[in-house]
């Protein structure tokens, strides 16, 4: 692999982690109290929207070879630009700390109980910024690497979770109306805008793409989806939906049912290992994207300050701002329509410059 470089599949690991952070940032309990046991079904048709949506963001990151600050930059004029830098990083970053601020409440309630969640919330920051700074090939890396430990440890979850798998507690389905399973499966579409979108800062000619691998995305993708719908039946079939619409954690309340052998005990707290993944990669997305939109106004001499002012940024914020679910899910909606007026301006403005440098007749 060639320096500055990631590849295909880091890539796509990477994807898989921004997608499932869906687990952390919304979670189960904000679709099955909407539609009880045919969320199942709403994971599903939120998943293919979820890959259609996909599919778009490839198709045109794969066009224009470019991060989308770069086209940004490059392509508009100050006074857009400055807009779509503004709304970015006030979007962007308020997700982050959103995601932040969860998973330090995550790791302090079920892991950590006896350290102050500031202490926490600083080493989460102190980690995020350490990784950020290194770049993306590291971020890469480091994605293919806890990608096979997540797959490993939810095959152990599953296996320690068969013998209290109810089977009839599934039923009954197709009971909610037709909007519920609407609201269901658009919560799951929205909440995958901004993992999507924060995949659009990496440029793809960072990526070494072949032709065997071209899938490999759209694959994870479909991965992710896949395990998010297995999660889910073992879930309402261990704790019925009743139990599951009580729990803002259900999977957590599942896990500390798991022993092998009497041996092993409170066996969740290696498990949970799984959704700190899933919220680290956001956030450290998340802090690469906000470095990469200051680093536009500072110079490369100052990165060391900018490191230190996120940090200090995200501390402050992630233990004073309380962000809910809902909130998130609008921002995640304002960055959809975001993203849509930005392809039109932009294709907009190449349709124009290609008019006035079409010589006259």
């Amino acid at each position: 692999m060639k320096p500055n470089k990631i590849t295909a599949l880091q890539y796509s690991t990477i994807t898989f982690f921004l997608l499932n952070s869906f687990l952390m940032n919304v979670g189960y309990h904000k679709i099955t109290t909407s539609s009880y046991n045919d969320s199942i079904l709403d994971i599903l048709l939120g998943g293919i929207t979820i890959l259609v949506f996909s599919f778009f963001i490839f198709h045109f990151q794969k066009k224009q070879k470019q991060n989308i600050l770069d086209i940004i930059q490059k392509h508009f004029p100050k006074i857009i630009k400055v807009f779509f830098f503004i709304i970015l990083f006030f979007l962007i970053g308020f997700t982050s700390i959103y995601a932040l601020s969860i998973l330090t409440s995550f790791v302090h309630y079920y892991i950590l109980k006896e350290v102050d969640s500031i202490i926490i919330l600083m080493t989460l920051v102190a980690t995020t910024i350490y990784i950020v700074s290194k770049g993306i090939p590291a971020i890469g890396k480091i994605s293919e690497i806890f990608f096979y430990i997540y797959l490993l440890i939810f095959i152990i979850s599953f296996i320690g979770l068969i013998q209290y798998i109810d089977l009839s507690n599934l039923k009954p389905l197709f009971i909610t109306d037709f909007k519920s399973h609407l609201t269901s499966s658009e919560i799951y579409f929205f909440s995958s805008i901004t993992p999507l979108l924060l995949l659009s800062i990496i440029p793809m000619h960072q990526v070494e793409f072949k032709e065997k691998n071209k899938k490999l995305p759209y694959l994870l993708i479909l991965l992710s989806i896949i395990l998010v719908f297995i999660q889910l039946i073992l879930i309402i079939s261990v704790l019925g939906i009743h139990l599951t619409n009580v729990y803002q954690t259900p999977d957590m309340i599942i896990y500390k049912k798991i022993s092998f052998l009497n041996v092993l005990e409170r066996i969740e707290v290696v498990l949970a290992f799984n959704n700190i993944l899933n919220s680290l990669f956001f956030i450290i997305m998340g802090v690469y994207f906000i470095k990469t939109i200051i680093s536009y106004f500072l110079p490369k001499k100052k990165e060391h300050i900018l490191y230190t002012l996120i940090a200090i940024l995200f501390i402050i914020l992630g233990n004073l701002i309380p962000i809910d679910t809902s909130f998130y899910l609008r921002i995640n909606i304002i960055l959809f329509i975001v993203f849509f007026f930005f392809i039109l301006l932009h294709y907009l403005s190449k349709y124009i410059r290609s008019l006035l440098n079409t010589p006259r007749s």
